[in-house]
């Protein structure tokens, strides 16, 4: 008999099928575990919910709630008017990597200067 109860056959392979079985049942009680943790935050959740719902002062919570989560966002160090005049990340790359192609000499600028003229080793550029 095994620790948990379990009679063994005896057969050479007994342990090897004892061991996936105990991995199998152990994968079940983990699972099974979670999700009673996560059934328990939900029914939480839902309690905390019903009773805020139920507050007679629920404008003016809603209201300190939205000055609390503006002053955090303030003091978070994140500024918005940066935020908003950055350049577009890609567009910033792609200008990046043509000044490197121009330095390099690999990216002729063409007549009209848009960079739609021919590469160093003569193939013709694909305007996009």
């Amino acid at each position: 008999m095994t620790q948990d109860g379990r009679a063994t056959t005896g057969a050479g392979g007994s342990d090897a099928a004892d061991r996936r079985a105990r991995r199998a049942d152990e994968a079940v009680l983990l699972v099974a575990g979670a999700v009673d943790l996560v059934l328990e935050r939900a029914e939480e959740t839902v309690r905390q919910v019903r009773s805020l719902l139920t507050r007679s002062d629920l404008g003016a919570l809603a209201q300190d709630l939205r000055r609390d989560l503006v002053a955090r966002g303030r003091t978070s160090g994140f500024d918005p008017v940066r935020a908003v005049s950055a350049p577009p990340h890609l567009e910033l790359l792609a200008q990046r990597a043509r000044t490197r192609l121009e330095r390099e000499g690999r990216l002729d600028r063409g007549p009209a200067g848009d960079g739609a003229g021919r590469t160093a080793d003569g193939s013709e550029r694909r305007p996009r």
